[in-house]
């Protein structure tokens, strides 16, 4: 595919020139994403997944300063592709109980710092995708998805992707649910 990455387990050369006990740099989140997709001849929602990968394989390197500051913990950074790319950040704030979610459009993201970091943060995030662009296809369950059985029509909702793990969202008999690719037959 056209948007991916050569190596998404190991990073790019660029990204190791830290210096270990320091913030190496601090970049905006687009040009993170371009250094990421240098020699990539299509940023299309694959590209996005393995950007989302790679800085899985290096979340405890990668901070964003306007989340920290906030005090957000158990945070899951989500590109989320909808009709256009955006950083969705969710986590909760402590002692409060409060969910919080913060967006940025693909628009903000030159002005949304990244920093990267050589030696290895406490409370790394987790990296993550949605993919909208498979909603409303029909698919077959190839196995049954409890309570759903096998043989059982479902409506695509969304592709996610929550480190190296992948599954459709899908919607059947009225209920929504995870499931892996292989249990569906596309149709």
């Amino acid at each position: 595919m056209g948007g991916e990455l050569d190596d998404a387990a190991s990073p790019p050369a660029w990204w190791d020139v830290a210096i270990p006990g320091e913030r190496w740099t601090a970049l905006p989140l687009s040009e993170l994403i371009q250094r990421l997709g240098e020699g990539v001849d299509r940023f299309d929602e694959g590209f996005a997944r393995e950007v989302a990968r790679a800085l899985q394989g290096r979340a405890a390197h990668v901070r964003v300063p306007a989340v920290d500051r906030l005090g957000i913990e158990d945070v899951v950074a989500t590109l989320s592709m909808d009709r256009a790319m955006r950083l969705v950040v969710t986590g909760h704030l402590p002692d409060v109980r409060a969910q919080v979610t913060l967006r940025w459009d693909e628009a903000d993201f030159p002005a949304l710092p990244v920093e990267l970091f050589a030696d290895p943060v406490e409370h790394p995030y987790t990296f993550a995708t949605l993919d909208f662009s498979v909603r409303g296809r029909k698919a077959t369950l190839k196995v049954a998805a409890p309570p759903l059985p096998a043989g059982q029509t479902v409506t695509l909702r969304a592709l996610a992707t929550i480190g190296a793990t992948t599954e459709y969202r899908v919607v059947g008999l009225g209920m929504e649910l995870s499931v892996p690719p292989d249990a569906l037959e596309l149709a």
